[in-house]
């Protein structure tokens, strides 16, 4: 069987939905069936390769959530060029080493980034060409300003191994690297999110995750592209904004990572909204409390699918099963088409109940970091790739993350995984979020430090930490240091910077 690239991927969609609403515009008229996504994209196609887009050249879309953003990459995928989502909240310095280190040569943007895209203009010797969108402006009327009119074609034809867009992994132990998907792991993705999730063309889903992040692709949109379903497109996540939303577009399902769970369910005990439309809700990203997981499910009356992935794995690696068993703090079993391992420095396999590094190999998985080929072999040996996370495996063969591999903390020759600590501190009732670290001990070598932020309204103090800890952990897991803050310092995907505690 011939494996379909992208563009071939959507047009089978496209027959089999065509009419069916596929994106809405939180809060404005701009909408798009699954047929109108085609044309639209057909011509935004043609648009880039008027303006200079070859097959395997770069774009890189500086831009905040919206429907054009999904509109411009899929255009530039079917102009057979490789698409590169950047964060939109970097700064210059930031930006310009993707711009660059990707050799993009045309840059898609909005006015509201236009002093970046100056700046960033001047340190990236490839680009040629910027398309900056006015305000009030759509991408193809932006794109044709300079083009000219814009006309409809077949898509270039590209291969299923051929690299469709570059993610730079969000930089939490390092500088970014540019992570290639291909068509075949975009379109194999597709299908896999929709089946694991028991997806339906019924089902409405929410994306107010950054779209510059997999998760936010691989989930709501490629597995709503997959099962004929909708998605509303908000810019970003606000409380108040997502409980208008699930009510008025009627949320089937809404994915999200554990950070945005926490306010929603904070906000939802101050003053209970109309969710009666959500079915299900999914966490990824981060690890999810197994006290939030019961909460959400008790007050919100959906269940809670808590999945695992990262941008290598485009976007899906395990996931708590939606017709069988869920395991409050587990992250499931290998989805469909995907082998996992459990491994020791050597990549051999551990015994089940011990921890390991957590491996996987599929359709799914990268063909490799751009520009870096020796990460790459590093990384990514016999189709097998490294994840960089712990994790252990009980008798019925559920995963349980322990943690980060750079993160694990050796004290006085004791292995403690921070995962089990912040599971304990965040069961607290007062206690909104936790993050623990080692830092240096000259008797221990290392010792764990608490960092909480606690419940709104509510009131924490060290002793009642101290005295909860002792309650429930071994005597060397207790943290020796507990600081008290108002937030914890985040990426743009609500995953916790560790890297800036101290």
């Amino acid at each position: 069987m011939k494996w379909p690239n992208v563009a071939e991927y959507l047009k089978a969609k496209v027959l089999e939905f065509e009419d069916a609403l596929l994106l809405k515009d939180y809060g404005t008229r701009m909408s798009y069936s699954y047929k109108e996504f085609d044309e639209a994209t057909d011509r935004l196609a043609w648009g880039f390769k008027k303006v200079g887009a070859n097959p395997g050249d770069r774009i890189a879309f500086l831009h905040s959530n919206h429907t054009d953003l999904l509109l411009g990459y899929i255009g530039a995928i079917k102009a057979g060029a490789v698409a590169v989502l950047v964060n939109p909240a970097y700064t210059e310095r930031e930006v310009a080493h993707i711009i660059a280190d990707s050799d993009a040569k045309i840059l898609v943007s909005t006015e509201r980034f236009k002093v970046k895209v100056e700046i960033v203009k001047k340190h990236a010797p490839a680009l040629s060409f910027a398309i900056v969108k006015k305000e009030g402006q759509t991408l193809e009327e932006a794109l044709a300003a300079v083009s000219g009119p814009l006309g409809e074609e077949n898509p270039v034809p590209r291969n299923a191994n051929d690299p469709a867009m570059i993610f730079y992994t969000s930089g939490t132990t390092g500088s970014p690297k540019g992570v290639i998907i291909s068509h075949r792991n975009i379109t194999f993705a597709a299908g896999n999110m929709a089946q694991n999730y028991g997806l339906t063309a019924s089902d409405i889903t929410l994306i107010c995750l950054p779209l510059n992040h997999i998760f936010a692709n691989a989930s709501p949109f490629w597995g709503t592209f997959a099962s004929g379903g909708s998605v509303v497109v908000m810019e970003r996540f606000q409380t108040e904004a997502v409980f208008d939303a699930i009510k008025n577009y009627r949320i089937t399902w809404f994915p999200g990572v554990p950070t945005m769970f926490a306010y929603l369910l904070s906000s939802f005990d101050e003053r209970p909204r109309d969710v009666s439309s959500l079915r299900m809700g999914l966490s990824g990203g981060a690890s999810l409390s197994t006290e939030h997981l019961k909460a959400f499910e008790d007050k919100f009356e959906a269940f809670m699918l808590e999945v695992y992935g990262l941008t290598e794995s485009t976007g899906l690696v395990t996931a708590n099963p939606v017709y069988g068993i869920r395991k409050p703090g587990s992250i499931g079993i290998p989805v469909s088409g995907v082998a996992v391992r459990v491994v020791d420095e050597k990549w051999e396999d551990v015994p089940r109940g011990e921890v390991g590094e957590l491996i996987f190999k599929g359709p799914n998985g990268t063909i490799g970091y751009w520009g870096q080929p020796e990460e790459t072999e590093k990384r990514i040996r016999n189709g097998w790739i490294s994840t960089g996370d712990l994790a252990y495996q009980d008798e019925e063969g559920y995963l349980y993350l322990a943690g980060r591999k750079s993160e694990l903390i050796i004290s006085g020759g004791y292995n403690i995984f921070p995962r089990e600590i912040e599971e304990i501190l965040n069961s607290h009732p007062k206690v909104l979020e936790a993050a623990v670290i080692g830092v240096p001990d000259t008797t221990l070598g290392e010792v764990p430090k608490a960092f909480i932020v606690p419940a709104p309204g509510k009131n924490i103090n060290v002793e009642e930490l101290e005295a909860f800890c002792k309650e429930n952990l071994t005597k060397y897991k207790i943290p020796k240091q507990f600081v008290i803050m108002g937030e914890l310092p985040k990426n743009a995907t609500g995953k916790i910077l560790k890297k800036e505690l101290n």
